[in-house]
Order: C-alpha cells, then structure tokens, then sequence
C-alpha cells in the first residue's frame, strides 16, 4: 500500500469534513448541557439534540468524502494519483471511523459522567444510553461502507433511512427488556443484555468493513 499517499488523501478528507464534524460535535456538547439543565423539557431537548448530532455526525462525512467525489466529478483528479483502488478505500474507511469515533467516544464518556453526576437522572439509564450510542456507531459504520462500496448518493440514503428504522426498534427492544426497563427509574446499573447488543453491533460493523474492502480490492481502476 502506498501510505504516503494515503496520508495525503486523509489529510485532504479531513480538511473537507473538519468544520462539519466540529459543528455536529458542538451540537452533542451542547445537547449534553441541555441534559444537565433541571426540567424535564430541557432534558428530553438535549436527547433529541444529541441523538440527531451522532446520525448527523456518521451521516454527512461519510456522503461528502465517499460519496461527494464521485457525484461532484472530483475523482478525476483521485484517478491522477499513484494509488490503487485498495489504497484509496483505506484512506476513506480511515478518515471516516476517525471523523467520527472520536467525538463519539468522548460524547459518550461524557453522557455517562453527566447520567453519574447529576442526581435527577437515574443511573439506571447509563445502560441504554450506552446500547443507543453504540447503534448509532454500528450504523455509521454501514452507511460509510455502503457510500464507499457503491459511491451512489440514492443507496447511501437508502440505507440511512434504514438504520434510523433500526434505531427506533433498538430502543424499544432495549427499553422494554426486563433487566434494563427494571433499573431504569432507578440508580442500580443493570447491564442485562448491553453486552450481547455490542456483540452484534460488533459483528455487524466487521461485516460491513470487510465487504467494503473486498469488493474494493478487487476493482482495478476507479472507473
């Protein structure tokens, strides 16, 4: 693989999407300050926020850089360059997963510091919340496989659509399950089935990962 070229193309990327990802990472600050506000309505506003800042956030880098180039007639430039199919679907899986699961990261240590720290919200929440962000982070990772794999705007949204579907069925599967419903309205942190939901989640991003590089590798020019 050609690294210092894949570099370039990270560093290209990242200029690209710099200001978005701060933005919708500001909006999930933001949402968390929200949270911490005393009144129901402010809490259930910073949940909305921040959940529509996560999808914004795995969403839009992944269009404008897998997606964009092709769609804007950039790639002509990408075809210039001394890079191999493989070479550039690692700079596009690389950027992405950074653009977005660093701020992820952070905003979830920060939303179950916030959960802990604050004593009108129960502890007994930090359970979904960790299972709904990391649904967001699995999708994310399917919508940046599907762009780079079909550098097709229609499909790409398609399946954004789809995983928002998923998204409404994750919280009411995980909401009404037993052990996490039954810790919920409390301060008792029943992890119940948060493990196995990340299994999957797990399984499903690898999958995705895997299926993008294969049918990308075994393209021999960008056309």
């Amino acid at each position: 693989m050609n690294t210092h070229m894949i570099r370039i193309l990270m560093r290209k990327d990242l200029h690209l999407v710099a200001a978005p990802a701060l933005a919708y990472s500001a909006g999930g600050a933001l949402a968390l300050g929200l949270m911490a506000m005393p009144g129901q309505g402010f809490y259930y506003a910073g949940v909305v926020l921040l959940i529509t800042s996560l999808m914004a956030l795995g969403f839009h880098p992944a269009i404008a850089t897998a997606v964009g180039e092709r769609k804007g007639q950039t790639l002509a430039f990408v075809m210039s360059l001394p890079i191999t199919p493989a070479d550039y679907t690692a700079a596009k899986l690389a950027v992405n997963l950074l653009v977005f699961f660093v701020p992820w990261t952070v905003l979830l240590l920060a939303c179950i510091a916030l959960i802990h720290a604050l004593p009108w919200i129960p502890d007994g929440l930090i359970p979904l919340a960790v299972i709904l962000f990391g649904v967001i982070g699995a999708s994310a990772v399917v919508i940046l496989c599907v762009g780079v794999a079909s550098e097709s705007v229609p499909l790409t949204i398609l399946v954004q659509v789809g995983t928002n579907l998923v998204f409404q069925g994750v919280i009411f599967a995980a909401s009404n399950h037993p052990v996490i419903k039954a810790g919920m309205a409390g301060d008792t942190i029943l992890w119940g089935p948060t493990p196995a939901y990340y299994g999957v989640y797990a399984a499903i991003a690898l999958v995705a990962l895997a299926s993008a590089v294969w049918l990308q590798t075994r393209k021999t020019t960008f056309i």
